[in-house]
């Protein structure tokens, strides 16, 4: 795809993509991981260490310097729990979202052993619903419960119930692994429940958009010519979801952009290139090279929520407690980790696009 980008933001883009890197870099914890989101359980180590290790793993060696990701993904493997899962941090029960990110940032790196990838993989699978095909954070969720010292009669049924947002990052996760069990399920899921807006309800996201770039990236992974109508009316509806300054806010009651969600959005569009987005890509891009912090991060929002265990639809809630150690809240990532990798990654997308057209 021709992108014409212009020169400023061709002049910027490295150098803005370089201290993205070194903060993310110089952001790890003295035990080598990355930790990100005050909830209840702590900061999660494992999940942001899966998700920020393979936003950074995806572009080469440059990124691995001195074999520093390896060590990252080492630590990982030795944190493999018994079950064949990772959770969200230390002491958390494993679960399918923190598993599946872990795999994709293993499968990366090449370090896993058949027998842990086995494992693994077999973990992942036992939570998918033969019902529906999609897959639950937690299959087992009495473990959970009791980890969070919940009565017994409390409900999971919404915590244990296929989310969209999970099944389109497990389902990466298997084909990125080289499984072909469980993924045309899965991809059927993802098919029977896009919006007719053309997106994806999120389960534990503020906004739609992240549901919706993955199951576009699960889709993508296997580029079927019968999944053209559901790219394009997603598509349709990112670009159309865009702010006058080329931000996106990823809901009509924010004015705001957030720089999360314009990554999210630039992703989506760049998945499966069309020369009527060029203006906006160009402009997203513009937006976040102009908010990005000195210290080469990007400004955190309440981007991840906690809903209740037992409720099964949170994207008809338009309430959420801000930043509190409780189920019903909506969460900062106040390490700025986790937004800032998502737009390295976007940027660096931007970057192959605008570098090999």
């Amino acid at each position: 795809m021709a992108f014409d980008g212009n020169s400023e933001i061709s002049d910027r883009l490295a150098g803005s993509v370089e201290k993205a890197f070194n903060f993310l870099v110089s952001s790890r914890n003295p035990d080598g991981f990355w930790s990100d989101f005050l909830t209840l359980a702590g900061e999660s180590v494992f999940w942001v260490s899966g998700y920020v290790g393979y936003a950074l793993s995806r572009y080469g060696e440059a990124y691995n310097r001195e074999g520093w990701l390896d060590k990252v993904g080492a630590g990982i493997l030795a944190n493999q729990g018994v079950d064949g899962g990772w959770g969200y941090g230390y002491g958390v029960p494993s679960d399918a979202d923190s598993t599946s990110w872990c795999l994709l940032f293993l499968s990366r790196l090449g370090l896993q052993s058949p027998e842990s990838g086995e494992n693994a993989l077999g973990f992942l699978l036992k939570h998918q619903s033969p019902v529906d095909g999609g897959f639950r954070t937690y299959a087992v969720p009495e473990a959970v419960g009791h980890y969070m010292r919940l009565d017994g009669n409390v409900s999971f049924e919404g915590w244990s119930s296929s989310q969209l947002c999970v099944t389109g990052v497990a389902a990466q996760a298997l084909i990125e692994s080289g499984s072909a069990t469980g993924v045309e399920e899965a991809l059927e899921f993802i098919r029977d429940s896009q919006n007719v807006e053309g997106y994806w309800n999120p389960y534990w996201w503020s906004g739609k958009l992240y549901g919706t770039v993955h199951c576009l990236r699960a889709l993508k992974a296997r580029e079927s010519l019968d999944d053209y109508g559901l790219f394009a009316n997603a598509q349709e509806w990112i670009a159309e979801m865009q702010l006058a300054d080329g931000s996106w806010s990823d809901s009509v009651s924010q004015e705001s952009g957030w720089s999360f969600s314009t990554a999210l959005a630039l992703s989506g569009l760049m998945l499966r290139p069309n020369p009527s987005f060029s203006v906006r890509i160009r402009n997203g891009v513009r937006w976040l090279l102009g908010r990005q912090l000195a210290d080469g991060s990007w400004g955190s929002n309440h981007i991840l929520r906690i809903p209740y265990p037992w409720s099964k639809d949170p994207w008809n809630q338009s309430f959420w407690k801000e930043d509190g150690k409780a189920v019903n809240a909506a969460i900062r990532d106040h390490r700025r980790l986790f937004t800032t990798a998502t737009v390295f990654a976007a940027l660096k997308e931007y970057e192959s696009l605008v570098l090999n057209r």
